[in-house]
């Protein structure tokens, strides 16, 4: 059966059957990113100066990477140029023009996410954070992984109901420890595990030894009940305790953890890990100081100083200061008015860049281990000699005690509202370039027999997958200023 208005425009609307669903489809993508922005507005409205996380400016964030974004700009534009060249070359019935174009679109799209990887590799491994219990943040880079908690550990104890345990997950040391099962089921006591095969193996046939005898428990206790007489409760033991020839190092995640001390690591699936911990501070790299949630008094005594142990550091970050309160007074002055409390409380004044300087002390270790974690930010720094706010070369390592730590991350979805919803919408946006990339690159690939079947066929396909890559390349239009530069 032929599907009528494939090719030729109904009479009443003037459309085709798949323009008038590509706009059906659009409208619909118009409400998701219009919610999307929306909720973005009323998030950065909402926030209020020093009470809630301050809202990030998009030229702080991304610094030196807005030239970045700008150039995928330049790109989706290209990119929409292409597609119109190539239904054009399709509506002359040029079939090598159009594979050229239309290859040039992937080739942009594909331009587009690996600059989108490398802006994302930078948030989610180069840059992040620290809040101190005062509600001061250092944003820089953990350096090592050392967010992570060092420990050394003697013997592990959990139950074989549950999963696999995320500790083993954790191991830093190169072979697999040799386990020996000092305590749990009778069945199970004295089986050595000399490694991670050997270990899901054990586990496996455990688990199904604990839960057949729950199983056979609970069957004894219903036929007890049945029979009129006083059940006696069910119980199976399923915990055991493996302890180890010699001692293991765990690297654990944090966010995996319940609690730890000196000799104790809990874990959130319940595994329990003894032993002692090597070393409960991150070795991190300071490059900016924000005090917005700090009041203006409390500064100068902040925690942040203690941490970061340089007088420098410190006399640098209320120099810069004082300098732009001088302009922020001088400006408002000029104007017969006093500076705004949101001014006062804002980035301009209480954000700024510290250098902490790599003492003579430190040697040439302490450069050598930061070499590889120095962000591109300061590599342009360094390579210019340094910048308006003497922020020159890489800071100094500095060991930031976790009991002074309210909260850490990268730059990722965790650190704040911004981040989240500029994931979000960034890797929804990302999506649709992909999508839309396979169905272009699809009609090139494929879509000669139809070209040579039926021209007008093609390009109608081609011209309602440019109409929806034009509306990929203005999502990000109104993405790049709103994210990138305010």
């Amino acid at each position: 059966m032929q599907i009528p208005h494939e090719v030729i425009p109904r009479r009443d609307t003037g459309l085709y059957n798949a323009k008038i669903g590509i706009w059906i489809f659009l409208a619909s993508e118009v409400m998701l990113f219009g919610g999307l922005f929306s909720a973005y507005a009323f998030l950065r409205l909402g926030v209020q100066t020093g009470v809630d996380n301050p809202w990030p400016w998009g030229l702080s964030v991304h610094k030196n990477f807005v030239w970045l974004g700008a150039i995928n700009t330049l790109v989706l534009i290209a990119s929409s140029v292409g597609v119109v060249f190539a239904w054009v070359a399709v509506k002359e019935r040029n079939w090598k023009r159009y594979q050229r174009y239309m290859y040039f679109v992937v080739a942009c799209a594909l331009t587009f996410m690996a600059i989108k990887s490398v802006e994302y590799y930078s948030k989610l491994v180069k840059h992040h954070g620290i809040k101190l219990v005062d509600n001061s943040v250092m944003e820089g880079t953990i350096i090592d992984r050392s967010d992570r908690i060092e420990f050394q550990g003697d013997k592990i104890s959990f139950s074989l109901q549950g999963a696999l345990p995320w500790v083993f997950k954790d191991f830093t040391s190169g072979e697999f420890p040799l386990l020996t099962v000092e305590s749990g089921p009778a069945e199970l006591v004295g089986d050595k595990i000399a490694s991670a095969a050997a270990f899901k193996a054990w586990h496996s046939s455990g688990r199904a030894m604990v839960m057949q005898k729950l199983v056979d428990e609970r069957r004894r206790y219903r036929a007890e009940r049945d029979a009129g007489a006083t059940p006696k409760p069910v119980s199976v033991s399923s915990s055991v305790t493996l302890v180890a020839a010699a001692p293991f190092k765990v690297n654990a995640d944090f966010r995996r953890l319940v609690m730890h001390n000196a000799t104790t690591l809990n874990y959130r699936d319940g595994v329990k890990v003894e032993g002692k911990l090597v070393t409960d501070a991150v070795r991190f790299q300071v490059h900016e100081v924000d005090m917005q949630l700090v009041l203006p008094t409390k500064q100068r005594s902040s925690v942040v100083w203690d941490v970061i142990g340089s007088a420098e550091a410190k006399q640098h970050f209320f120099d810069k200061q004082s300098e732009k309160y001088a302009e922020l007074k001088e400006y408002y002055d000029k104007r017969g008015g006093i500076i705004p409390d949101k001014q006062l409380r804002g980035r301009f004044l209480n954000v700024q860049y510290v250098h902490v300087p790599i003492d003579e002390k430190s040697g040439a270790e302490n450069k050598s281990a930061q070499h590889d974690a120095v962000h591109t930010s300061d590599m342009l720094l360094t390579a210019g000699g340094g910048d308006s706010e003497g922020h020159v070369g890489p800071s100094k390592t500095i060991l930031v005690p976790r009991d002074k730590i309210k909260f850490m991350s990268n730059h990722g979805p965790r650190y704040g509202n911004y981040y989240g919803i500029y994931f979000t919408i960034t890797a929804l946006h990302g999506l649709h370039v992909i999508f839309g990339a396979v169905v272009l690159l699809f009609f090139t690939i494929f879509g000669k027999k139809m070209f040579l079947e039926n021209p007008d066929h093609l390009a109608n396909r081609v011209e309602v997958g440019g109409l929806f890559w034009h509306f990929v390349d203005l999502v990000w239009i109104f993405l790049f200023p709103l994210m990138y530069l305010l």
